[in-house]
């Protein structure tokens, strides 16, 4: 589902000017994103612009709670519901409650001005702290620092989060660090069940010039060269079933086509699959070459917090953008989809099961995911080749029933919890043993020189585990063992 740069999108049907205003905290045709100090990312994208005498920018919106427990999906923008830019420099933010936040692009440094008011309340004025040179995005540029302060309505200074917040505006580059204006200046979001206050958020990329990571699309995320090796792992166990399934892929690619607007790939697939409920179990082992074919998908290519509508229209969700460890786009599990009652309010679903986020990686694949309400489910990635890059530990996949072949040593007891006995024969000795977690790694190595021997199992978490033993003829046996 790990710190590059990402993207935001705006979008002017036609020139906004000529040439954009110094210090403008937003410019035509650039592409800007941020990021805050708990790595939430945002995006924005001008969906229209006005031209009147003021130039009025409207990014597009998102959910937004307008009463309790109702929302609607096509509120304002994180950075409020319009951006108007004025020719003398002033730039005016309009909250979620419609009230404007004032921000002086052409004040000098120490330059003072009411930013907001809320009559009878309070006041907060902004200034100009520090006018220098910076560098972001390995781009040096003139900068300028603005600070607040709270006032009561004596004008009296009063203590208030907007205190220790500053934004950074750059010459040729707007906004470098902004707050999420449409909570300016005290206002809370609820989106699920997370809430949202105001916060600062620091530039991570941009279009023009190009910097960092860009939105992550659907090839992207399918983008393999032959070479590339990617192993997977699913297990899932069901408690309303008492069902256990484990699966193992390894899949390798062969080649690449690149057709129009798709690309088609010829991958070598190893595969096995053990079930077992109280039925009995089963063992499945694939070893085949298929092919795979990926398309652009329009939804999936969307912008972090850009509204995705099922059809027909009764679900709707954003994907959310994570760069912590590999650039990843994340759709949140069902409990954070909105679904449409038919009247004005759509409303978060309520689920009783085991649902989860899901996951894609560039160039890796997806979905990922994870969750443990009912039981366990889980599809993960183990280990990956990418050119010279490698990262996990490769799986290992046996080609053989285990419930079929011919044992010639015995471990037990079946789940065991300190110690396990090995019983094999004399001829063949000396044995090595390897125990592997759920996800194929190597956990231990066991040398056994005797027959009757035990195993301690300190070094043993609780869970499942898998074991191959040799001799040195090779593999004679292998099996899974529960450790209770």
């Amino acid at each position: 589902m790990k710190k590059l740069p990402l993207l935001i999108v705006i979008l002017l049907g036609t020139a906004l000017h000529t040439q954009a205003q110094n210090y403008q905290t937003f410019n035509s045709g650039r592409i800007v994103s941020y990021e805050d100090q708990w790595n939430v990312i945002k995006f924005v994208r001008v969906d229209s612009v006005n031209f009147q005498t003021d130039s009025v920018l409207i990014p597009f919106g998102g959910f937004q709670e307008i009463s309790f427990e109702c929302y609607i999906i096509d509120g304002p923008s994180w950075l409020g519901k319009e951006i108007i830019i004025e020719s003398d420099g002033w730039n005016h933010f309009i909250n979620t409650e419609g009230d404007t936040v004032h921000i002086n692009t052409a004040a000098p440094a120490c330059e003072t001005w009411t930013a907001f008011q809320r009559p009878g309340q309070l006041i907060i004025t902004a200034s100009v702290s520090s006018h220098a040179l910076q560098t972001f995005l390995e781009i040096q540029d003139s900068v300028k620092t603005i600070g607040f302060q709270a006032y009561n309505h004596l004008m009296e200074p009063i203590s208030h989060p907007i205190n220790s917040m500053t934004v950074a505006l750059s010459k040729n580059y707007g906004l470098i660090r902004t707050l999420n204006f449409a909570l300016f200046p005290d206002l809370i979001s609820t989106i699920g069940y997370e809430e949202e206050g105001l916060r600062e958020f620091e530039m991570i990329g941009m279009s023009d010039p190009k910097a960092g990571v860009q939105n992550l699309t659907w090839m992207e995320v399918h983008d393999f060269q032959p070479g590339d090796e990617v192993h997977t792992y699913y297990y899932a166990y069901l408690v309303p079933a008492y069902s256990t399934e484990i699966k193992k892929t390894i899949k390798k690619y062969l080649t690449r086509e690149d057709i129009a607007d798709s690309v088609s790939y010829s991958i070598e697939r190893v595969m096995s699959r053990w079930y077992q409920n109280s039925q009995g179990n089963t063992f499945e082992f694939t070893h085949d070459t298929i092919t795979e074919t990926f398309r652009p998908d329009e939804n999936f290519d969307k912008l972090p917090g850009e509204i995705v509508t099922t059809e027909p229209s009764y679900g709707a969700y954003f994907y959310k953008m994570d760069t912590q460890w590999l650039p990843a786009k994340i759709e949140p599990s069902i409990e954070y989809w909105l679904f449409h009652g038919g009247d004005d309010c759509w409303n978060y679903l309520i689920i009783d099961g085991c649902t989860s986020d899901y996951t894609w990686y560039k160039g890796l694949g997806g979905p990922y995911h994870y969750c443990n309400l009912w039981g366990e489910i889980e599809r993960s990635l183990v280990y990956y080749k990418k050119g010279d890059e490698t990262w996990g530990d490769p799986m290992i996949i046996v080609g053989m029933d285990e419930n079929k072949h011919e044992k010639g040593t015995h471990i037990y007891p079946n789940p065991a919890t300190d110690r396990l006995w090995i019983n094999c024969l004399d001829s063949d000795l000396p044995l090595n043993i390897e125990f592997y977690d759920l996800h194929g790694r190597l956990i231990k190595t066991v040398i056994v020189n005797e027959t009757g021997m035990q195993i301690g199992l300190q070094d043993f978490s609780k869970g499942f585990y898998s074991y191959r033993i040799f001799n040195k003829a090779g593999l004679i046996d292998f099996g899974k063992v529960v450790i209770q």
